[in-house]
């Protein structure tokens, strides 16, 4: 019955697809703001959010709206910071490849949870066939060989990065970069971020109000696009402008060692050239 259920939610995926001819290429969304390492310079701010789970009820009906508006989203992820920590993360798998039935689903995490989870997580993933992808800091870089056999035995997708040494900062607190040139040479333009009932360009953008709130910065903050009052020609076309949060962005990154910070400075994000 599971496998008629399977392969029918993939047929209307199909028929949605031929009826809309509107895809996305990737969405990401965090399902926790918090984390349970505080990297100096996150791009998420992770470290300097408040704990915060995402309701599962709400993310999906955002994923019917998603679903209404294009045919096709190529790429799905699941992020935090640390996505393991919600409580209802299987339901969320679950739910996640309920509503998009032939999409890439991936997890990102730090990995230094992984050997705590439930079974029923391992089986979700399997089951969903959910890529869990790490990204390898140097405190999980003893645990590898582990949690690769523990992902093996329930023959769980994965991919494990190379260990992750450094990071790029690029804030511009004065706003006085060239917002189009930014715009264009950002390697976060593809992090296409859902937020609330929001698209946004990247996560700086979607996340900036996080550093004005823990340093009392007045940095613009970008409007997004609401997924409920636009169509997704709006929504497509948005994604290939520059918000004014871009001025805030420099040309030139600067490369810090990756770190856990135990006081996150504003100076953490900012780029060579402010």
């Amino acid at each position: 019955m599971d496998k008629i259920k399977t392969f029918a939610r993939k047929l209307r995926a199909v028929f949605n697809i031929i009826k809309l001819r509107t895809f996305l290429n990737h969405i990401e969304f965090e399902v926790v703001e918090h984390c349970n390492l505080n990297c100096k310079g996150c791009s998420h701010f992770s470290n300097i959010c408040e704990q915060k789970f995402i309701d599962v009820g709400m993310l999906g009906r955002h994923f019917d709206r998603l679903n209404k508006l294009f045919g096709f989203i190529y790429s799905v992820c699941i992020l935090g910071g640390e996505p393991l920590l919600h409580p209802d993360i299987i339901d969320i798998i679950e739910y996640t490849r309920r509503k998009f039935p032939i999409s890439q689903i991936r997890i990102v995490t730090n990995g230094l949870l992984l050997d705590k989870m439930p079974e029923d997580f391992f089986k979700a993933c399997h089951k969903n066939n959910i890529l869990i992808y790490i990204s390898k800091y140097p405190p999980v870089t003893n645990k590898i060989k582990e949690i690769k056999k523990l992902l093996s035995e329930f023959k769980v997708k994965h991919f494990i990065s190379a260990t992750i040494r450094t990071f790029s900062a690029k804030l511009n607190a004065k706003g006085d970069s060239n917002k189009d040139i930014s715009f264009k040479d950002c390697r976060h333009r593809e992090c296409v971020m859902l937020k609330d009932d929001k698209i946004y360009i990247c996560p700086i953008a979607a996340y900036i109000d996080k550093y004005n709130k823990y340093f009392n910065k007045k940095i613009s903050e970008p409007k997004g696009i609401n997924i409920y009052s636009s169509s997704a020609k709006q929504i497509l076309d948005y994604l290939k402008t520059p918000e004014e949060t871009c001025k805030y962005c420099t040309a030139i990154p600067a490369y810090i060692d990756w770190t856990c910070s135990k006081k996150a400075e504003e100076t953490d994000w900012y780029g060579k050239d402010f």
